[in-house]
Formats: C-alpha cells, sequence, structure tokens
C-alpha cells in the first residue's frame, strides 16, 4: 500500500513540511514517497529520510512516468496546480486534494478557481488546513460535501533531530520565518520590526527565508535606519536552532491557512506575535502562546516588550509550550488523515494494523 505525495515547488516551506511530517509519521504504517521538481527539496528530504521522486516540472507526463516507477495506491496533491496535474494523469488512482492556503484567486470567479473545481471533481477527497480556506472559496457549494477541515500539526520529532543537526550559533532576538512573498506581507513585517528596533537599539532581528519581496524589506530598513540590526539569512535547510533561540516570531500575513513555521516556534516556546487571519486565530490566544493584533503600533508594542521584560517572556514561552501539547495530538491526526484515505478508496488504510471504515 503506497501514497504518493505531490507538489509544486522545488523547496522546503509550509505544506512542503506537512507533506513530509505525514511521511514521517506513517513510516512503518503505510508507505510513502514525496514527488516535486529537483531542488534543494532533495536535501530537506533526504535529512527527513523520505524517500523522494524528481521531476522536471509538474506535468502529466511527468507525473505518469513517476506513477508507472512508484505504482502508489493514492496521490495525495498538496497544491492547486499539482491537484490539476494529479486529475488528469491519475487514470483510476484516487486522488486527495489537500489545500494549505486561501488566495484572492480563489476566492472569485477566475481561471484558478474554475481550473481548481474542474480537477476537484475528479478527486475523491478536499482537506483544508482551516476552516476560512473552504469558506471562501467560490465553489464552495459545489465541493463542500467532499471536504474536511484539518488543522495542521506537526511532527515534532522533525525538530529535535534538526536541531541537533544544526552547528551553527545565532544571535537573533526575534524572527520572521517564512517565504518573502505578497501573501506574507513583508513590507508590513518590515515596517513593524523597525518600529521595535528603534524602540530596543540593541536588538537583532533575523529574516529567515527568501523570496521575490526582500528588496522591499530592505529598503524599508534602510529608509527607517534600523539596516544594521537586521540579518536575512536566506533559506535555511535548518532553521529551528535560530528559531529557538529567539524570544518571539513576528508575522504578518495577509491571510494563512495553519502556518507550519508557527506551529514550530509553539512546539519550541516561541510565542507568536501575528496578525489575526485564517489558521492564526485557531492557534494563538492572546496572552497565552502570542499576541494577535490588526494594528502594527500593537504588534511592535507585543514585540517589545517580550524583548525587554524577562519575566514576561518566560512566563509566556512556558505557556506557549503547554498550548502546543494540547494542539499538536498526533495519534488524532494521523486517524484522522487514514479516514480520509479510506474514504477515498484506498481500501487496505489502517491505523496500527486496525481497519479503519
Amino acid at each position: 500500500m503506497r501514497v504518493l505525495h505531490l507538489l509544486s515547488s522545488d523547496r522546503i516551506s509550509g505544506a512542503e513540511n506537512v507533506a513530509a511530517d505525514i511521511c514521517m509519521m506513517f513510516q512503518g504504517k503505510i508507505e510513502m514517497a514525496y514527488c516535486s521538481p529537483e531542488g534543494s527539496i532533495r536535501e530537506s528530504m533526504q535529512k527527513r529520510e523520505v524517500p523522494f521522486f524528481p521531476i522536471e516540472s509538474v506535468t502529466t507526463s511527468e507525473l505518469k512516468r513517476v506513477i508507472r516507477s512508484y505504482r502508489p495506491d493514492l496521490i495525495h496533491a498538496h497544491d492547486i496546480r499539482a491537484t490539476a496535474i494529479a486529475a488528469l494523469a491519475a487514470g483510476r488512482l484516487p486522488v486527495v486534494s489537500h489545500l494549505h492556503g486561501s488566495s484572492e484567486r480563489m476566492r472569485k470567479v477566475t481561471a484558478k478557481s474554475v481550473v481548481y473545481l474542474i480537477a476537484s471533481s475528479r478527486t475523491k477527497h478536499i482537506v483544508t488546513v482551516s476552516g476560512d480556506i473552504m469558506e471562501e472559496f467560490a465553489f464552495s457549494q459545489s465541493v463542500y460535501k467532499k471536504s474536511t477541515y484539518l488543522q495542521n500539526i506537526l511532527y515534532k520529532p522533525r525538530l529535535e533531530k534538526m536541531i541537533t543537526q544544526d552547528k551553527a550559533e545565532y544571535n537573533f532576538d526575534f524572527v520572521y520565518l517564512g517565504r518573502i512573498c505578497h501573501v506574507k506581507n513583508p513590507e508590513r513585517v518590515a515596517r513593524v520590526a523597525a518600529d521595535v528596533l528603534k524602540k530596543v537599539p540593541d536588538a537583532t532581528f533575523g529574516v529567515i527565508g527568501d523570496g521575490d519581496m526582500k528588496e522591499q524589506m530592505d529598503t524599508i530598513f534602510k529608509e527607517e535606519g534600523v539596516a544594521d540590526q537586521v540579518v536575512f539569512t536566506g533559506l535555511l535547510q535548518l532553521p529551528y536552532k535560530a528559531l529557538k533561540q529567539a524570544r518571539c516570531m513576528l508575522m504578518c500575513s495577509r491571510s494563512e491557512g495553519t502556518p507550519i513555521a508557527a506551529l514550530e516556534a509553539l512546539a519550541l516556546g516561541v510565542p507568536v506575535i501575528s496578525t489575526p487571519v485564517g489558521g492564526m486565530k485557531e492557534i494563538i490566544v492572546n496572552g497565552e502562546n502570542g499576541y494577535l493584533s490588526e494594528n502594527d503600533e500593537k504588534l511592535s508594542e507585543e514585540v517589545t516588550s517580550l524583548l525587554l521584560d524577562d519575566l514576561k517572556w518566560r512566563l509566556l514561552s512556558e505557556k506557549t509550550a503547554q498550548r502546543f501539547q494540547l494542539l499538536n495530538d498526533e495519534d488524532d491526526y494521523l486517524r484522522r488523515i487514514t479516514e480520509i484515505y479510506s474514504r477515498a478508496g484506498l481500501q487496505k488504510a489502517s491505523f496500527r494494523g486496525e481497519r479503519i471504515g
């Protein structure tokens, strides 16, 4: 019994970590492999000991080639393009579509939303990582009955394993971790971070990640006179030690599913300061494991207080780790994924040897 996870990106990020974590959590239960374009993702999968099938690009011909080689019983597609290509290439193989976030083009009648509607008609089941994703989909009424809301969790042993592999040292007081792209609102992150850095002149902000809006962030830091307090690390294969050593993580996303970077922070006892979007509202409780606000000044104030008030930071860090334990139920997550596979047609799917029907 085999499941092939298909993704369109060639590097590790939120959805990629979810797919890899599923593969790791199911080791010894269901055989799984990861398929995506060749790139730095290969090294990421090697570090996680997840079988990797590279493709030149996400096309029907390339996917059919991997299907002939790996002979999966089900395809688990983790983005819009992957879902569309899987629907075309899978033949009689069942396809599960997994949506990790929302976008403006999915909320309106656009080419992207129409393509997904057509592709979803050929999928057996749709998984969304926050309730907002399906509610906001332009054609939600057409596919709602075959969808399941399943909040992301993460495989904590992955973090522990990755931290021990990282020999570097970091000196970031607070960090941003993720893609530097429009949906993450990096310009807003830069403005809030710049305000914090002016209030705390000896603090350092780490921007962990890469993307097409890096220059915009850099420009804001220079204009605000705090560029010497900011370090752009680029994409780190092992960002977890840098995250663990920070006092908090700052996010200002326009939309989110259940962000894996935020869950990683919580797992490491690092509070999250964020805008209240998507899945952030479901995992962050003000004053318990972070703070949510639409107001930039409030975001800046909360970050600043955690940098300057040791007692407040220690208490919040302890509560953050406790909150993560409540959120991250691996057994329940495994059961629900197994049930989804069973409903999709993977008749032999089982959890700990028991048939799930």
